[in-house]
């Protein structure tokens, strides 16, 4: 199963929000990034990377973005997590897709982020 790709480890610090982002492609062409602020558990990127083998195949960018915010969400379960999935073949194609905790809210920290 994909979500077992994702290795985590314990949060350095989970009184503070910090941003993590990590990128990768799934496949030839498509190309994906993730940010998130971690709650008690972070991402390893050796993990990450495994994960993002496990993804080729995968119909549709929506569905793309979809599946690894869900597979975040419950593997992690992070205060903030956004997922952007894009190809620029055979036409510019993208799709951003964002869920937090209930009552999180830093916008301090999340207004600083550029666009995806």
């Amino acid at each position: 199963m994909r979500r077992e790709r994702l290795t985590t480890a314990p949060s350095p610090d989970s009184r503070h929000d910090f941003l993590v982002e990590l990128r990768g492609e799934p496949a030839a062409g498509t190309r994906l990034t993730v940010r998130l602020v971690p709650d008690r558990l972070v991402l390893e990127p050796a993990g990450f990377a495994a994960y993002l083998t496990e993804l080729e195949g995968t119909a549709g960018l929506e569905a793309l973005a979809m599946a690894v915010l869900d597979d975040l969400n419950n593997e992690l379960v992070p205060r903030w997590v956004e997922v952007a999935a894009e190809r620029d073949a055979p036409l510019p194609h993208r799709v951003v897709i964002e869920d937090r905790q209930p009552n999180w809210d830093n916008p301090r920290l999340i207004d600083r982020l550029p666009p995806l």
